[in-house]
């Protein structure tokens, strides 16, 4: 019993420094080059958009098990209308957690957004404008296209955690198995005092 404890908590021991050391950090610059005004803007981004932002969400990113960790701020945004793209009533845009705008919930902005790989992101050097109405960004891009359909994508931002969870999963699949095999020595135990 006692030479199986030490194993198990040398594993853990091992798996958690093999974690600690890999979270080197990385240092990242930000140089924007000067982008014009809101038209200009528009002509480098794939598109804008004008609507509520209803979640802000903070995930933790990371390539393979061992990859690089980044921190990427996700924002629901309720669209009221978007120039140069059609989009859905709802759309989720990535930001830089580090040098991204702050946005704030229930505040309405004007938001420059590129698509790669699928995932719509808004880049730290756009012009992104807290706006109070539509008609502020209609003045500037004309009446634009109201949402192709009407979408509701809050479910994607549940799963979002700024916390590393691997650690958490790994030691609680460790002492889920240590949980397990004392809990059939004890019962091994118990067949042996029956017989």
């Amino acid at each position: 019993m006692g030479k199986l404890k030490l194993r198990i908590f040398t594993l853990i021991f091992f798996i958690s420094s093999v974690f600690f050391i890999s979270n080197a950090q990385d240092v990242n610059a930000l140089s924007c080059a000067e982008s014009g005004g809101p038209q200009e803007q528009l002509e480098i981004y794939d598109g804008a958009v004008y609507g509520e932002v209803k979640q802000v969400k903070v995930d933790l990113k990371q390539e393979g098990f061992t990859g690089t960790k980044e921190k990427i701020s996700y924002i629901l945004v309720e669209v009221e209308r978007s120039w140069d793209t059609e989009v859905d009533s709802q759309l989720i845009i990535a930001t830089n957690f580090t040098w991204g705008f702050d946005f704030k919930e229930g505040n309405k902005y004007l938001i420059y957004f590129s698509e790669l790989d699928g995932e719509l992101s808004s880049s730290p050097c756009s012009l992104t404008i807290e706006m109070n109405n539509l008609n502020q960004a209609t003045e500037l891009f004309g009446e634009g296209f109201p949402p192709k359909q009407q979408v509701n994508v809050e479910h994607k931002m549940w799963f979002m955690f700024e916390q590393d969870i691997d650690l958490f999963i790994v030691g609680r699949i460790c002492g889920d198995l240590y949980l397990l095999h004392e809990s059939k020595k004890e019962k091994a135990q118990s067949i042996i005092w029956l017989r």
